[in-house]
């Protein structure tokens, strides 16, 4: 598993789009994963616990990076931003390659 993250805009799509070919499945935008999660009052850590155990290895998840900025005001967003952040750790510790991408420019990080 290859985990891409990123602030938003940085060109995390079009990076994985170059440099992964077709046999691997990409799954973008996973900090709409966890926002929607949290919606409907799930738990992000242990919904990614389980998904993380049917994805196989050629498989590149794409996320946001929010942990850079202003902390939002708004009690659920502030929630949003911190889980996401645990999650993305989770998902980096799991995964076999996690490359953050500025610019469009991809840096592997483990």
């Amino acid at each position: 598993m290859v985990f891409v993250v990123g602030g938003a805009y940085q060109g995390k799509t079009e990076y994985v789009r170059e440099n992964f070919g077709e046999e691997y499945r990409i799954i973008p935008d996973y900090q709409l994963v966890v926002r929607r999660q949290l919606q409907e009052g799930l738990e992000p850590l242990e919904q990614w616990r389980v998904y993380s155990q049917e994805l196989e290895d050629k498989v590149v998840i794409i996320s946001q990076d929010l942990g850079s900025g202003l902390v939002p005001m708004d009690p659920f967003e502030r929630m949003y931003r911190e889980q996401l952040g645990r999650v993305n750790c989770l998902i980096a510790k799991d995964s076999c390659e996690v490359i953050r991408v500025v610019c469009g420019v991809g840096t592997k990080i483990k």
